[in-house]
């Protein structure tokens, strides 16, 4: 039971805190659990995707952790997204993209997370995985939801740069979760370093974002 709360608690409180930066028009309740729930269910799909896009399919291992892994991921992410709470008519200001896709993505991470807590670590090792992941892998897939849903918040409220901007967050989504990836995978010993580095950059940005579409809601509600 620890182990299911050390796995499940991380991504509940960070998507808490996104949340309640949201302070101007708060989303309702039922779309927050909605769009969770929409994350948990995405690790099915992601599973199968990557068992046929695995590693051997790709030429390089950049190309198989960008297309396999981040593609994969990030682009079922922005389905949910872009499928069934763009279109909600609550998703009325550029703050709700960030809102709703970073409870996308750790709906998602809570499922992983459980996986790899409870079922892929080694016997004796679960409370390390717990620990490390708390503080890499799950507050990278919070980033990668405020990059996209940012400008996924964007493009609803600009029409003729629509389709650029949702692509670009889902590019710079992808790429982030890539490259992160790509330093785990490649290398040994220190080189863990720059997926920290390229996390740290990347929530620097999410807080730039975050930030930014505040504003934008406390100018809407003056």
């Amino acid at each position: 039971m620890y182990l299911l709360i050390l796995a499940t608690l991380p991504p509940i409180l960070i998507a808490y805190y996104v949340y309640r930066q949201d302070k101007y028009e708060k989303e309702p309740r039922r779309l927050i659990i909605k769009s969770f729930l929409f994350g948990c269910f995405a690790i099915i799909p992601a599973i199968v995707l990557e068992s046929i896009f695995n590693e051997n399919l790709f030429p390089t291992l950049f190309l198989y952790v960008l297309f396999g892994i981040a593609f994969i991921e990030e682009g079922l992410k922005y389905f949910f997204l872009k499928k069934y709470m763009y279109v909600d008519k609550e998703f009325n200001e550029p703050m709700d993209g960030i809102v709703y896709a970073v409870m996308i993505s750790l709906g998602f991470a809570t499922v992983e997370n459980i996986a790899y807590v409870m079922f892929y670590a080694s016997p004796g090792e679960e409370m390390s995985v717990a620990i490390l992941r708390m503080f890499s892998a799950i507050p990278l897939h919070a980033a990668c939801g405020v990059i996209l849903g940012y400008y996924v918040g964007l493009a609803k409220f600009s029409k003729k740069k629509e389709s650029e901007l949702l692509y670009t967050g889902l590019a710079y989504a992808t790429l982030v979760h890539a490259v992160y990836n790509y330093f785990l995978f490649a290398f040994a010993g220190y080189y863990w370093i720059a997926s920290l580095i390229a996390l740290l950059i990347a929530i620097y940005y999410s807080k730039k974002a975050i930030k930014l579409h505040q504003e934008d809601s406390r100018e809407r509600t003056q």
